[in-house]
C-alpha cells in the first residue's frame, strides 16, 4: 500500500481521494496514485520529501531550500504564531523577529532533530493490508452461514450487484467460487451443525417423532423426520433430523427402512426412549409404524381434514359447497369480474374484499371463502344478476343455502381454532386430543337435548350429522389409543376427568385396569432411564443435624421410620402410591403449563416425572414435518430445480436447524 495514503483518505464510494492537509478532492478509481504524489510535490513539498525519503529508506538528509516554503506555510497557519517570542499580540508587531530569521531557526531545529534521532522507517509490507488465509476462511464461513440460514441461491457469488457490495465492504476480500461454496463451505457447515445436533440427541433420554412425505417442484419425493424432547429445564425443543430424498417406492417397508436409517445416523435406537411418532393415516405410513413397533399418534390435523371432507360430501351440504366453488371460479379467471364486483361493493358501502382461492388439501381455505361470500351477500347477488348479461344468475345463493353455510361456519370455526392451537411445537399438545374429542361428543349430546322446531330443524339436523361424522373419524382413530390416554392422565390440567373413558362404547376401559397399565409403563420407563444414566436420578439428600424444635421434640425418629418404611416398599408399590397421590391432587388451570408443573412439583413424584418427560413431548399433529416442507419449497424452487439430492438435504437441514448452526461471528 502506497505511503501517500498517510496524507490522503479514500472516499466511501471508492472513486475519490481527499487530501488531509488542504482537503482538496481528486479522482482515484484504481490503484494509480501519480496524481496524488504530484499534488504533494506541488502544494506540500515538505510532506512530499518526508514521504519520499521514507519510501527510499533515507530520512537523515537535511531539508532542502524548497522545504522552507512549505514549512513557512505550516508555520504561518499555526494558531501559536504570535507566541513564538514569548510576548503578547500587541508587542509582537513591534518586537517580533524577522520572518526569515524565524524560518531559519525552525528549519535548523528540525534538521538537528532529524540528525539526532536517525530514524529509519521501513516501507510497510503489502501483507499488512491484505487478508490472511485464516481471515479469508472466516469470511467464507460467514458467507456460507448467510447462504444456508437465509436460503440464498449458490449463484449469489456470481451476481454483479453482490460482488460490488462485497468489494465496497472489503476490497481485499475475494468471493469464493460457486463450486467452492457448493462443494466445500456448505458441506463443512452442514457437518459441523450435524455434529452439534448429534451430541444433543445422544444426551436426550426420551423423545418423540413426526414424519411426512412431500414431492418437490422437480417431482422428487422427500421424507422429513423431526424429533421433540424436553431439556433439563423441561422446555420443549424441536429438531429436524433430516429431509432425505426417497429413491424407492413409498411402501410401508421402504418408509420404515428410511426412518430407521435416519435414526441410526444419530445413534438412536428404536426402543423405550421413543414416546410415540405422529403421522398421517395413510396405509403405507401405518404399515411403516407397525414395522418399527413405535407407539402411533394419528395427526389431529389430518383426522380433522378427513372429517371435514366427509362433511362437505353430505347431501345437505354438497350442493351449497359446489355453488361456493363455482362463484369463486368466476373471479379466479376474470379480472373484469373482480373489477365489477369491487364497484358493487362500493355501491353498497362495503369494504373492497377479494374472494380468496381454495385448495383441495386445505379445507380451511374453503371455510375462509364461505365467510367472505356470506359477508358480501348483497353486492354478490347484485353482481350475479347483472354481470355479463346475467350469465351467472343461476349461481345466486338462496336463503336455504345461506342457512346451511352459516351452520357449517358455526360448527367448524371453533374446531378450526382448536386444530390450529394443537399444531404448536413449543407447548404440550397431544394430551389435549382426547379432551377435545370428548368436548365434541358433549356438543353432539347437547344437540340431541334441544327441542326441534320448524325454524331450527334444518340447522339442528345438519349440525348433528356434522358432529356425528367427526365423531366417527375421531373415535375410530383415538378411541383405543392407550398412549394418548396415559399422556392425558399425566397432564395435571386434565387427569382422568377429561378422558371420559366411560363414554366410548367398545373402546372404554375401567379405571383400575387403566391404573395398572399406567403403573406397568411407568416401571418400564423408570428402569430404562436408570439403564441410560450412570447414577440414580433421584439420589437421597444427606441428612443434616437436627436443630431447633426438631431437636427438642426428637422428630428425627419419626422421619427415619417413615423413610425406612418407604425404602422397604417395592418399585411397584412406590409407583402405585405416586399414581394415587397424583390423581388425588386438584387439577391446575388451563393457562398453566403442565411441563412447568412437573419441573417444579416432580420431586414429589419421581417415577411419574420420568414418565411425564417421555410423554409430554409427543406431538398432536405432524405439522412439524410439514413446516420442513414449507421451508423446502422456498429452497427447491423452479429456478433451483437442478439442485442435487445432497445439496437439497443440506440446505433444508441447515435452514430448519438454524439455531444450532455455528455462528461464524463468535471467533
Amino acid at each position: 500500500m502506497s505511503l501517500v495514503w498517510n496524507v490522503f483518505t479514500k472516499s466511501e464510494c471508492g472513486y475519490r481521494a481527499t487530501c488531509d492537509m488542504c482537503f482538496k478532492s481528486f479522482s482515484n478509481s484504481g490503484s494509480n496514485t501519480t496524481n496524488l504524489w504530484n499534488h504533494l510535490k506541488k502544494s506540500h513539498k515538505g510532506k512530499y520529501h518526508e514521504l519520499d525519503k521514507q519510501k527510499r529508506g533515507t530520512e537523515n538528509c537535511e531539508l532542502g531550500p524548497s522545504d522552507n516554503s512549505d514549512m513557512f506555510d505550516l508555520f504561518t497557519t499555526s494558531q501559536d504564531t504570535n507566541t513564538l517570542n514569548g510576548s503578547t499580540s500587541s508587542s509582537c508587531s513591534s518586537h517580533s523577529l524577522p520572518l526569515a530569521n524565524v524560518c531559519d531557526e525552525v528549519v535548523n531545529s528540525s534538521s538537528n532533530t532529524i540528525e539526532k534521532t536517525k530514524l529509519h522507517t521501513k516501507q510497510t509490507m503489502m501483507t499488512s493490508f491484505t487478508l490472511t488465509p485464516s481471515n479469508k476462511l472466516k469470511l467464507d464461513k460467514i458467507l456460507a452461514y448467510f447462504v444456508a440460514v437465509d436460503m440464498m441461491p449458490y449463484n449469489i457469488v456470481e451476481k454483479e450487484g453482490f460482488k460490488a457490495y462485497t468489494r465496497a465492504l472489503n476490497p481485499s476480500y475475494r468471493l469464493p467460487s460457486r463450486s467452492t461454496l457448493t462443494n466445500k463451505r456448505i458441506p463443512d457447515l452442514y457437518q459441523e451443525t450435524k455434529l452439534i445436533v448429534q451430541n444433543i440427541v445422544s444426551t436426550t433420554t426420551f423423545l418423540s417423532l413426526t414424519t411426512d412425505c412431500w414431492t418437490s417442484v422437480c417431482n422428487k419425493p422427500f421424507l422429513a423426520l423431526t424429533c421433540h424432547f424436553l431439556d433439563k429445564q423441561f422446555n420443549l425443543v424441536s429438531i429436524c433430523l433430516g429431509c432425505q430424498e426417497l429413491s424407492e417406492s413409498h411402501t410401508g417397508d421402504n418408509l420404515a427402512s428410511a426412518i430407521q436409517l435416519q435414526l441410526l445416523e444419530y445413534n438412536c435406537d428404536i426402543d423405550a426412549s421413543i414416546g410415540a411418532i405422529s403421522t398421517d393415516y395413510g396405509a403405507n405410513v401405518l404399515k411403516a409404524v407397525e414395522n418399527l413397533k413405535i407407539p402411533h399418534v394419528p395427526c389431529f390435523g389430518h383426522s380433522f381434514n378427513t372429517a371435514v371432507k366427509r362433511i362437505f360430501e353430505l347431501d345437505e351440504v354438497k350442493v351449497s359447497i359446489n355453488n361456493v366453488r363455482a362463484i369463486q371460479n368466476i373471479f379466479a379467471y376474470s379480472w373484469k369480474a373482480v373489477k365489477e364486483m369491487a364497484i358493487e361493493q362500493q355501491r353498497y358501502g362495503l369494504k373492497t374484499v377479494k374472494f380468496p382461492s381454495y385448495s383441495k388439501t386445505r379445507w380451511w381455505s374453503l371455510l375462509d371463502l364461505i365467510e367472505v361470500i356470506l359477508s358480501q351477500e348483497l353486492p354478490l347477488a347484485s353482481f350475479l344478476r347483472t354481470y355479463n348479461k346475467g350469465a351467472f344468475k343461476d349461481r345466486m345463493i338462496d336463503e336455504h343455502q345461506i342457512e346451511i353455510l352459516k351452520t357449517v361456519i358455526s360448527t367448524l370455526s371453533p374446531i378450526r381454532k382448536i386444530s390450529d392451537n394443537l399444531a404448536g411445537e413449543s407447548y404440550v399438545t397431544a394430551s389435549a386430543i382426547l379432551p377435545v374429542v370428548n368436548m365434541i361428543l358433549k356438543k353432539l349430546l347437547g344437540v340431541d337435548e334441544q327441542v326441534l322446531t320448524e325454524e331450527n330443524r334444518v340447522c339442528l339436523v345438519l349440525k348433528k350429522k356434522m358432529l356425528e361424522t367427526m365423531m366417527t373419524v375421531f373415535t375410530n382413530r383415538y378411541g383405543n389409543n392407550i398412549i394418548l390416554k396415559m399422556c392425558t392422565a399425566l397432564d395435571p390440567r386434565f387427569k382422568l376427568d377429561r378422558i371420559d373413558i366411560e363414554r366410548f362404547e367398545h373402546t372404554s376401559i375401567d379405571l383400575e385396569s387403566f391404573k395398572k397399565i399406567l403403573k406397568e409403563e411407568c416401571i418400564r420407563t423408570w428402569q430404562y432411564s436408570l439403564s441410560k444414566s450412570e447414577s440414580s436420578l433421584e439420589s437421597p439428600p444427606k441428612k443434616s443435624k437436627s436443630t431447633g424444635l426438631s431437636a427438642i421434640f426428637d422428630t428425627s425418629y419419626d422421619l427415619q421410620s417413615t423413610e425406612s418404611t418407604y425404602t422397604e416398599l417395592s418399585i411397584g408399590d412406590k409407583v402405585e402410591n405416586e399414581i394415587n397421590g397424583y390423581l388425588n391432587l386438584p387439577k391446575i388451570d388451563f393457562e398453566q403449563s403442565p411441563v412447568t408443573w412437573w419441573h417444579l412439583s416432580g420431586t414429589m413424584f419421581p417415577f411419574l416425572k420420568v414418565m411425564a418427560n417421555k410423554l409430554m413431548c409427543i406431538q398432536a399433529t405432524s405439522v412439524a414435518s410439514e413446516r420442513v416442507f414449507s421451508r423446502a419449497g422456498n429452497i427447491v424452487t423452479d429456478q433451483r430445480a437442478s439442485l442435487t439430492e445432497d445439496h437439497c438435504s443440506q440446505l433444508i437441514y441447515l435452514s430448519m436447524n438454524k439455531k444450532f448452526v455455528p455462528n461464524p461471528f463468535n471467533f
